[in-house]
């Protein structure tokens, strides 16, 4: 599958790159830019231009996290009722997968986060104890006023994906 970067993604790419490739610290990244803003894209192109494959680098945490909870045997709606018991489950979940992940992998993307919002999960801080010793975790984070998540953001280099109109945030 050929992917082609618009002028805004190859900039992010580039940054990307550099970040992962120079960056003392390695640890968390965290890719930020609006919904359709081309994140998925972007990540999925990075994945390939460095790994012959790029699947078993990304994660789609909100699918992986709702077959989670179905395996868990409840009626997922019953589980929003339930914030504690869910949020519970998606952090053991989400430990052990990166846990194993990094135990065989130097680096992870994760993406599609939107499930984790109302549960206020600090994926930064989860990610971030497993990236040490050059291991990196990239995670794309969405920019909306809907989603306004509440990470550790010191613990984690930032990268911006601005929009094709220019309009970034912050």
């Amino acid at each position: 599958m050929e992917i082609s970067l618009t002028e805004n993604q190859q900039q992010a790419y580039k940054a990307l790159e550099s970040v992962c490739d120079f960056s003392l610290r390695r640890g968390t990244i965290c890719l930020m830019g609006d919904f359709q803003s081309g994140k998925t894209t972007l990540v999925k192109y990075f994945l390939a231009q460095k790994f012959s494959d790029p699947d078993k680098y990304y994660l789609n945490v909100n699918m992986h996290l709702l077959e989670r909870l179905r395996k868990e045997g409840d009626d997922p709606a019953i589980l929003t009722t339930m914030k504690a018991k869910t949020r519970l489950i998606m952090e053991v979940a989400l430990e052990e997968t990166i846990e194993q992940h990094f135990a065989e992998r130097d680096l992870l993307v994760l993406d599609a986060i939107e499930i984790l919002y109302p549960y206020r999960l600090n994926l930064v801080s989860l990610a971030s104890r497993h990236t040490r010793d050059g291991k990196i975790c990239i995670i794309c984070v969405p920019e909306k006023d809907k989603f306004a998540f509440d990470f550790s953001w010191g613990n984690c280099e930032i990268v911006r994906l601005e929009n094709e109109n220019g309009a970034g945030h912050r």
